[in-house]
């Protein structure tokens, strides 16, 4: 008996055998992936590069399983499995955690971390005006409740009282501070890049200048009879502006703009596997239960974050809801700014205050309870 295939078959054929080999190498390269974060093998820059793409891998596995179930194939049980192995992963994209209650009355502490854009200070110099936006945002973070303020791209101008953030905020009750000091800026004048506002007395403290205006602030915090240390830091910057790519109109500006965004990405990736290397050691050498906030300009699937995860939790994946998305830019479809807490501390709750608008970042707030009594600090 002999069986013949008409060109329909034919035509229906190639393409299921076509779709179902993408299928297999796309599970082969999320696995790969998984492999890549799981165990850490490669540092390389090209690793992170291939990390970053793993939220489009889940995406086109979940759209193979729909094509498949619609063709009514087994073949969609591959990339649900696939789906299904990286569960360890799901807390870092999505969270539905309700609001915790501090039901044994632990001592808390609240951070506010904001990636502010010198409070669009840029725009005072070239005609000496104040913007709305200047106004609007140094009036929102003075306005602020917190126990602990953090800033990155901080700015400070003791001359112009506008900017004298310094000085306001010790007026609405943060009189500790510690500020990064790049080696372009005198004293509390100019950009100052890291800054660090508490309303609670800063026992110790200290700065790790990394590179420009990107660096960490560390301070041990007293908090009532605990200490906790908490450490702000900005992380390498890739500068990516990937709109340009769509608005160019030659075909030789698009290929710049991509060679541009490529070499960005290879430095920050470099940049950044060097930088955490510090907080890493800031985190070891604490005697006090950790807190590590800032704009990490990195995914919840880079070898950053991933590094840091597996000293400290997350306050999004354990406190957080939804996607917490907290960049206020394309690509609006990422969180690079975090809170990491020692599991010695409760996160009761974390927020991404995606309603304030003032720059190309959103704010987030986290509150955490203080599980164990921490080591006296020496007065």
């Amino acid at each position: 008996m002999t069986i013949e295939f008409t060109p329909g078959k034919w035509i229906s054929w190639f393409f299921a055998s076509l779709f179902w080999s993408l299928n297999i190498l796309l599970v082969l390269y999320t696995c790969l992936l998984y492999y890549l974060l799981h165990w850490l093998p490669v540092q390389h820059w090209t690793a992170g590069l291939l990390l970053i793409t793993l939220p489009l891998a889940w995406a086109v596995n979940l759209a193979f399983i729909l094509f498949w179930i619609v063709g009514q194939s087994w073949r969609a049980v591959l990339s649900l499995v696939i789906l299904l192995t990286g569960f360890w992963l799901w807390p870092r994209t999505f969270a539905y955690e309700p609001v915790g209650r501090n039901v044994d009355g632990q001592p808390t502490v609240s951070i506010f971390s904001y990636n502010v854009m010198t409070f669009d200070a840029v725009n005072y110099f070239p005609q000496k005006k104040l913007s709305a936006t200047a106004q609007a945002v140094t009036r929102y973070v003075c306005r602020q409740t917190a126990d602990i303020l953090c800033f990155q791209e901080f700015y400070n101008e003791p001359t112009l009282p506008a900017f004298n953030i310094i000085e306001r905020l010790g007026r609405v009750g943060y009189p500790y501070y510690v500020t990064l000091h790049p080696s372009s800026t005198k004293g509390e004048t100019g950009l100052l890049g890291v800054a660090l506002f508490s309303r609670y007395p800063i026992l110790r403290q200290g700065e790790v200048i990394f590179k420009e205006f990107n660096g960490m602030v560390w301070a041990d915090v007293k908090v009532g009879r605990d200490t906790v240390r908490i450490i702000n830091t900005h992380l390498q910057s890739m500068g990516i502006r990937v709109t340009r790519v769509f608005t160019e109109d030659e075909i030789e500006g698009v290929k710049y703009e991509t060679r541009s965004i490529l070499n960005a990405l290879r430095t920050g990736f470099t940049d950044r596997r060097v930088q955490v290397q510090s907080i890493e050691d800031y985190i070891n050498q604490s005697p006090y239960p950790v807190i590590v906030t800032g704009d990490f300009n990195d995914t919840p699937y880079s070898i950053v974050y991933e590094r840091l995860r597996r000293r400290l939790r997350n306050a999004f994946e354990d406190a957080g809801r939804g996607f917490g998305f907290t960049l206020n830019r394309a690509p609006s479809f990422v969180r690079i700014d975090n809170q990491f807490y020692d599991p010695r501390l409760t996160a009761f709750s974390f927020e991404t205050l995606r309603d304030v608008p003032f720059s190309d970042h959103f704010p987030i707030l986290g509150r955490f309870g203080i599980k164990q009594p921490t080591q006296e600090a020496a007065e």
